[in-house]
């Protein structure tokens, strides 16, 4: 026997929803949220009335909060179909064996209203399911949920419950699927859609392929977020402020005496020192003809040859559209400007140009 699946009953040019929307984590999320406070509704009036009747308390709750008005929210067929089945099956899943006796009982109750209250001999006639899928390990557990209400607060509850079950049984409601391991049911988990914002950034999985292309603004905004959130262990593992130029001119601590100093004070303070020997021994006999100040050759041509490097990375960035910012005191502008200093005796980058921006070179136009 072949089945044929719903077909659309929108018209031309009238705007559906789409059966995916069922599925996806806009809806199921707020439809999860929906239940459980139904649940917690009827629970709270449950425990403070005690009512001899407790479907009809539950009656009230389903038609006060508007669940009886869902049967509308969608008329195309085809759309409709995924919406009865997600529904149905999001209250089957607060029916597990796991859940709180409360939870499995209101579950119930709503499965069994929605089910029978589907509208039929409407003209135009709305689509409606005759099964529901079940898992068979669920269906199980399911019909054990009578014996499970033994407590002296649950047993108002068993008389309902076990009609209700009997009723399901009786016009054979459920269609029985494989064991719930085997993920026979379609889609296989809900939701099956996930939703993200176009604002929200997505961690960077590192051991994820590399994609083939250029980086999309998404890939993009996840190696930001992280090297942002690399910087910020880094951080977190950091202790103490971030050392300045003024702590690493500053004399070492004598030796053995007790010292707060950041761990990359010493650090700083060590290369500080070998660069100044480094650029006092470099060509210390070879003249520029071009520097008055007799600066090493091999210390102008280090200027030259790292400014023509970033030069040419500017020129491919460009090409590539991104913007480079920071202004006037950082990037190659800084640089081509510590590079000039080189010689000048009033500069602070008048003897290694480049090789000084950790002590103020390029930062003004003198």
């Amino acid at each position: 026997m072949s089945i044929v699946a719903p077909a659309p009953s929108g018209s031309r040019g009238e705007v559906i929803l789409q059966p995916n929307y069922f599925t996806s984590s806009i809806f199921v999320k707020a439809f999860r949220d929906d239940i459980t406070t139904l649940i917690h509704s009827y629970h709270e009036q449950y425990t403070t009335t005690q009512p001899g009747e407790p479907f009809l308390l539950f009656k009230a709750l389903w038609s006060s909060q508007g669940w009886k008005w869902l049967h509308f929210m969608v008329f195309d067929d085809r759309t409709r179909e995924a919406f009865l089945n997600v529904v149905l099956r999001l209250f089957l899943e607060r029916m597990v064996k796991t859940e709180a006796p409360y939870s499995r009982v209101v579950a119930l109750f709503g499965l069994y209203t929605f089910y029978y209250t589907q509208p039929r001999g409407t003209a135009p006639p709305l689509h409606s399911v005759t099964h529901i899928p079940i898992q068979l390990d669920h269906l199980a557990s399911l019909k054990a949920l009578p014996d499970s209400l033994n407590a002296d607060h649950l047993q108002p509850l068993q008389p309902n419950v076990s009609r209700i079950l009997s009723v399901l049984l009786k016009d054979k409601v459920f269609f029985v699927t494989p064991h719930s391991v085997l993920g026979a049911l379609s889609p296989r988990d809900l939701p099956r859609e996930i939703f993200v914002d176009e604002g929200t950034v997505l961690r960077l999985d590192p051991s994820a392929p590399k994609k083939k292309g250029r980086p999309t603004r998404r890939d993009k905004a996840k190696k930001a977020k992280l090297a942002l959130d690399n910087l910020d262990r880094w951080l977190e593992g950091t202790p103490g402020p971030l050392p300045t130029l003024s702590t690493v001119l500053m004399p070492p601590p004598l030796e053995g005496a007790p010292t707060l100093e950041h761990p990359l004070t010493s650090t700083l303070r060590r290369y500080h020192a070998e660069k100044t020997q480094i650029l006092n021994s470099i060509d210390t006999q070879s003249e520029s003809t071009v520097l008055p100040l007799h600066v090493g050759m091999t210390v102008e041509r280090a200027n030259q040859f790292v400014l023509g490097r970033l030069k040419a990375a500017e020129g491919l960035f460009s090409l590539d559209g991104v913007i480079v910012e920071g202004g006037a005191l950082a990037g190659v502008a800084r640089v081509e400007r510590a590079v000039n200093e080189l010689g000048d005796v009033k500069a602070l980058g008048r003897k290694g140009g480049a090789l000084n921006l950790l002590e103020g070179a390029g930062k003004s136009n003198t």
